[in-house]
């Protein structure tokens, strides 16, 4: 149950980053997309992720580490979808083919550390954190 909802919690990435889960429905209506330059930068992110997971799918350790020097170096790329994600903006399509390719290798990676405390946590940096100031 806990790595089940660690996959889930990856998969809720791509939907930060406006991977659309009902592709006919969007074909159906106009997209609201998010530009090609910021799209392509989004993808390098998500490859760079998913990269941090496939090569250190044997030791969850050194995958929580890499993801969190993923998600450290790329701040921006994570605030650029989350702020996508806000506005309910989508990936250009070619770049949602694309992504969607990665995660065929992401998924399996994450079999052996899905329910590694230290992986969820790094993941989790993904998601948007409530406002501090709002919190107070």
């Amino acid at each position: 149950m806990v790595e089940r909802m660690t996959l889930l919690r990856v998969l809720a990435f791509l939907v930060v980053l406006g991977v659309s889960t009902s592709a006919v429905a969007d074909e159906k209506k106009k997209r609201d997309e998010i530009s090609q330059a910021d799209g392509e930068k989004l993808l390098a992110f998500f490859s760079k992720f998913v990269d941090a997971i496939v090569q250190n799918k044997e030791n969850c350790g050194k995958m929580a580490a890499a993801v969190n020097g993923v998600v450290d170096t790329n701040a921006d790329a994570v605030k650029l979808a989350n702020e996508a994600k806000a506005s309910g903006k989508l990936l250009p399509k070619a770049l949602e083919e694309k992504m969607m390719a990665r995660v065929k290798e992401l998924m399996p990676a994450m079999q052996k550390c899905g329910s590694d405390k230290d992986v969820k946590a790094a993941v989790s940096r993904l998601e948007k954190k409530g406002d501090k100031a709002a919190e107070k």
